[in-house]
């Protein structure tokens, strides 16, 4: 069982990936931005929007557990500087900054995936196996406590 503080330093550097990551990727063929950003989810701060946008692969407004965790584990790639398949204590801390406290421990794929799904699922308020618009913000803005 994942631990309440390694479960909200995830949710924490998946907050802060997905807003980052957004402006870091190479658009997509069919750019949510494109026509005054038309195509963005109505919910949320244009931050998750935007992440929003770039997870829904498929385009259906709503993100699927195939599309979170496909988004989760290219943010986590991001981060695994020297792709070893673990996020370790070092490269976390040069992404999260000098100000702010150190990591725990290194975490695994493993333990990052299934710390993501816990967040998928938590964030599912009504349990349809996708999140909305509304889901997704609060998922990687939570505002309530895990």
């Amino acid at each position: 069982m994942i631990k309440t503080t390694a479960f909200k330093s995830l949710s924490a550097l998946i907050c802060l990936l997905a807003a980052v990551s957004a402006t870091a990727q190479s658009p997509l063929a069919n750019d949510p931005m494109a026509n005054n950003a038309a195509g963005l989810a109505p919910a949320g701060d244009t931050a998750s929007q935007i992440a929003f946008a770039y997870a829904d692969r498929d385009e259906d407004l709503v993100i699927s557990w195939e599309e979170y965790r496909n988004r989760a584990m290219r943010l986590f790639g991001h981060v695994d500087a020297n792709n070893d398949g673990i996020l370790q204590v070092a490269e976390l801390q040069a992404l999260a900054g000098p100000s702010a406290p150190k990591p725990a421990a290194d975490i695994s794929a493993a333990t990052f995936n299934a710390a993501m799904r816990k967040l998928f699922d938590s964030g599912d308020a009504n349990k349809d196996g996708a999140l909305t618009p509304a889901e997704w913000h609060d998922t990687i803005r939570p505002s309530r406590a895990f």
